[in-house]
């Protein structure tokens, strides 16, 4: 399936059923669409999909406008309405998941369903901290500067010798950002978090939240505050993972959104 382009320059894929149901995948930093491939090749065959690369990541050119959460969310909401998608259900990563959440708040008639997947919420002094001391090294020596240690804690150990042929293609998209724009972007995961949360009453459709035992930045307390601020949200803890659960196991990961999907988010209901 070709790259496609909107007016704002937002690289895009439409793929899969011609359904009613659209998904819409939202990567996380210094990522691309092309992560989501595991999932993308499990629902395509009973759903409307939906990637794209965030402004300054993978094909989309760099956001024109200093990046924020409502930048990123502004770009999905052009590229919806430019391809008159008016309900969808939004599948956000990491710093997608972010996005997704503020999209969520932001256009509430929009939004069928809502799946969060290791995605941060308020930090502590030292994980705040910690992440603040990696966009200061990112600002200043660029990406590849990070890179190694995101992977440990993106990956189990075990995982990254098995399997460095992913590991690596994920430390190769890592590292073709470009350094400046790079560094905006993560500014966005540093500060962005206050402005998702305390949510509680703003987001009300269908949501699923999941993260790993193991992912330290985006761990089970955080999803626990994240689904407790979001009526009858759903909250699922996989165990024996870090960051990158969804490409380490994906099997796993595609069951429990599919129960999702049909349970809660079919078109009878």
């Amino acid at each position: 399936m070709k790259n496609n382009f909107s007016s704002n320059g937002t690289s895009y894929k439409i793929l899969g059923n011609s359904s009613q149901t659209v998904l819409v995948f939202i990567h996380g930093l210094g990522l691309k669409k092309d992560m989501w491939q595991y999932q993308v090749d499990e629902f395509k065959r009973e759903y409307s999909i939906l990637t794209y690369d965030l402004f300054g990541h993978g094909l989309s050119s760099r956001s024109k406008k200093k990046p924020s959460l409502l930048i990123f969310t502004q770009q999905l909401h052009e590229l919806l309405v430019e391809l008159k998608l008016s309900k969808v259900v939004l599948l956000g990563f990491s710093l997608g998941g972010m996005i997704a959440r503020y999209f969520a708040k932001t256009y509430p008639s929009m939004t069928d369903g809502l799946v969060i997947l290791n995605s941060p919420h308020k930090r502590t002094e030292l994980a705040q901290n910690a992440v603040l001391n990696r966009f200061l090294q990112v600002k200043q020596k660029g990406p590849s500067s990070t890179v190694s240690d995101a992977i440990k804690r993106w990956f189990t150990p075990e995982f990254d010798k098995k399997h460095k042929e992913i590991t690596d293609l994920v430390r190769s998209w890592v590292l073709s950002n470009d350094a400046d724009v790079y560094g905006e972007n993560y500014h966005v995961l540093v500060t962005g978090v206050d402005e998702v949360i305390g949510l509680n009453g703003l987001i009300s459709c269908p949501t699923l939240v999941v993260t790993s035992d193991q992912d330290f930045g985006n761990g089970p307390e955080m999803a626990k505050s994240i689904a407790k601020e979001i009526l009858g949200a759903r909250l699922i803890i996989i165990q024996g993972l870090r960051h990158m659960a969804l490409l380490e196991r994906p099997k796993e990961i595609n069951d429990h959104l599919y129960h999702f999907f049909k349970m809660v988010l079919s078109e009878e209901r």
